[in-house]
């Protein structure tokens, strides 16, 4: 796996330091060590591969992911070459000290290693869209940009979280800081934390936070900024000399990446056949003149993922939101880097805003043009206890989940605390909370695409992102910027109809708001089939397709016994009734096979005997260096 694992402090010559296996054979991998120091890295070939950088006072510095460009005191924008974030971190930390990171624009993570202050330091981007885990025990921290790898230095025992586990089960995803790993914490987004090796002391600082301060111009304006200012951020993930690739749907998110792009791109597109996304996705393709390549999945695709995703799991999403997994070579072979249309709809659309609602016959539901932000904690949980994601299996015998989410909010001075992340207020919470920290989101895309290639995010970019703080929530509601700036971008690719709604982009919100529903009921009406006329295979049909969800419950049958509030007859009961077309809960199941196939689960219930091998060699040592165990 692409990442960073280390340990500093007098347990760190005694514990393994590692990554998980790649996805990919095409990863650079290396290791340091001297006294009470060791370090892992592993980067995909090409990029900033050259690491620790140094300082010229002798600090080191590691990096996973990219940093696009630096601002100045004066708020002047340098670009920068992302295929050198590591050296770009350095010269800037030895200038400005860990101020520096408020200077940047990127997603990474990072460590800056001092050896003559007996000090490491911690850093993460603004919106933490590169996780860094890390356990303080005994005399030592350890860390990884992987929860499954955190080196175990003496003093921790991983162990599981019931509360915490239960939560990704129910909610697709634990939040905030939290992890079902107890010891284990997330650093919170847009923070810096000095850990004192000799004192064991920390010092943490976050450095900026999300407000919507929402700004008195038109939609115009706000239409010609996000189209400007998308496009520089497309142009600055693509003006190294390399071949990128682009993840591309039959919507409007990726397709805005096409329209921003100014030279043509490798298009993958996931599909299983001649569909209508299928359709829509080429014709978006040949009209910007990109290579367009589908890549079709077949029934036992998921069965594919859940093998590869197991490995690289975070508690971010269920095993088959690794989308590409299955097609990893493939795209490799044709793209150096990857870009994505993620998270436009948590800045410009109307995800992460709290709407009100108008029930209908038949199951269907209208969110209405008009905000509803909840304004105590409380509101908040209960809105978040019955959200889209939540699911309540069967077979959870633990604390519901509305309990432990108002377990883990406070306010404080006017402040709320949510799963150890800090918001200004109850609303700013409400909006930001989807984005603030990323892994706060309900999919594994992005984690999985980065295992892949060099994943970039142009809507992440943080001129986008100011923007998005000083949009006016009606627009986002009631009108669309976002395909009205792909029809200021190219009008030929606003034209062509969203897969979704069967309309083009240029028809107004309310139009697609209606053929999204339409769309919808006229699927339903189809015979049951894993394949859809959409972007997702059903996974409720895929699940009765094929066994392997019965194949994962029998191979890890101890494992599933010993979970904390998992009843493991409950868990077999409700795979035999899905099965037996008694329920559809193939979502459910798939967030216990995804917990169940990660080798994190066989080290921290006792048995190591499948745990995960590394078979990859460094550039300087040939022995194989296994991936940490309890």
């Amino acid at each position: 796996m692409v990442g960073l694992s280390g340990a500093f402090g007098a347990g760190a010559g005694s514990c393994e330091v590692a990554t998980v296996p790649p996805t990919v054979d095409d990863e650079v991998t290396d290791r340091y060590r001297e006294r009470d120091v060791a370090v892992r890295s592993a980067f995909h070939a090409g990029t900033a591969t050259d690491q620790p950088a140094e300082t010229a006072d002798g600090a080191l510095v590691w990096v996973w992911g990219e940093v696009y460009s630096v601002t100045d005191d004066g708020g002047d924008r340098t670009t920068v070459d992302p295929n050198e974030s590591a050296r770009t971190c350095a010269r800037e930390y030895a200038k400005h000290g860990l101020g520096f990171v408020e200077r940047l624009d990127g997603e990474f993570a990072g460590l800056v290693y001092e050896p003559a202050a007996g000090t490491v330091s911690l850093f993460l981007d603004r919106l933490g869209a590169r996780p860094l885990y890390y356990a303080v025990a005994g005399d030592s921290i350890a860390v990884s940009t992987n929860v499954q790898t955190v080196p175990v230095v003496p003093g921790f025992e991983p162990r599981f979280d019931e509360r915490a586990l239960a939560e990704y089960v129910y909610s697709r995803r634990t939040l905030g800081t939290e992890t079902p790993i107890e010891g284990v914490e997330q650093l919170p987004p847009a923070t810096t934390l000095t850990y004192d090796i000799d004192t064991g002391d920390t010092e943490r600082r976050t450095y900026w936070e999300p407000r919507h301060r929402p700004v008195d111009e038109p939609l115009s304006y706000f239409v010609r900024e996000l189209a400007e200012r998308f496009e520089r951020a497309v142009a600055d993930r693509t003006s190294d000399d390399r071949e990128h690739g682009l993840l591309l749907s039959g919507g409007s998110d990726s397709r805005a990446v096409l329209a921003a792009a100014d030279e043509p791109l490798a298009a993958f597109h996931l599909g299983d056949g001649d569909t209508r996304e299928s359709r829509v996705a080429e014709r978006s393709a040949d009209a910007a003149g990109a290579d367009f390549h589908r890549l079709d999945r077949g029934p036992t695709y998921h069965a594919e993922l859940l093998d590869r995703a197991g490995p690289i799991q975070e508690f971010v999403g269920p095993f088959h939101t690794g989308h590409a997994l299955g097609f990893a070579d493939e795209i490799r072979g044709e793209a150096d880097t990857l870009l994505t249309g993620l998270y436009s709809d948590d800045l410009f659309g109307s995800w992460s805003v709290a709407q009100a609602t108008l029930d209908l016959p038949a199951g269907v539901r209208f969110w209405l043009p008009f905000e509803r932000l909840p304004s105590t904690t409380d509101a908040f949980v209960d809105g978040q206890a019955d959200a889209g994601p939540t699911r309540r299996p069967a077979f959870i015998d633990s604390t519901p989940l509305g309990e432990i989410l108002a377990d883990n909010i406070a306010s404080r001075d006017g402040r709320v605390d949510y799963h150890g992340v800090t918001y200004e207020s109850v609303e700013q919470l409400s909006l930001s909370s989807t984005l603030y920290p990323i892994t706060n989101g309900i999919g594994f895309d992005l984690y999985s695409a980065l295992q892949i290639a060099p994943t970039r995010n142009p809507f992440l970019d943080r001129r986008l992102v100011e923007l998005h703080c000083s949009m006016p929530l009606r627009y986002r509601l009631r009108s669309d910027p976002l395909h009205r700036a792909i029809d200021r971008l190219d009008g030929s690719l606003a034209a062509i109809p969203h897969a979704g709604t069967r309309v083009p982009l240029t028809y107004p919100k309310a139009v697609h708001a209606v053929g999204n529903r339409v769309v919808n009921q006229l699927d339903k009406l189809g015979g049951a089939d894993y394949r859809t006329d959409g972007p997702w295979q059903d996974k409720n049909e895929v699940v009765r397709t094929d066994d392997f969800v019965g194949r994962s419950l029998d191979r890890n049958a101890d494992l599933l016994r010993e979970l904390p509030g998992v009843d493991a007859e409950a868990a077999r009961e409700t795979y035999r009734r899905h099965r037996a077309g008694e329920t559809d809960v193939a979502e459910q199941l798939y967030r216990l096979v995804s917990v169940l196939e990660m080798p994190l689960t066989r080290r921290v219930l006792g048995d190591d005997s499948e745990g995960t091998d590394n078979d990859e060699t460094d550039n300087e040592e040939t022995e194989d260096e296994p991936t940490v165990r309890a």
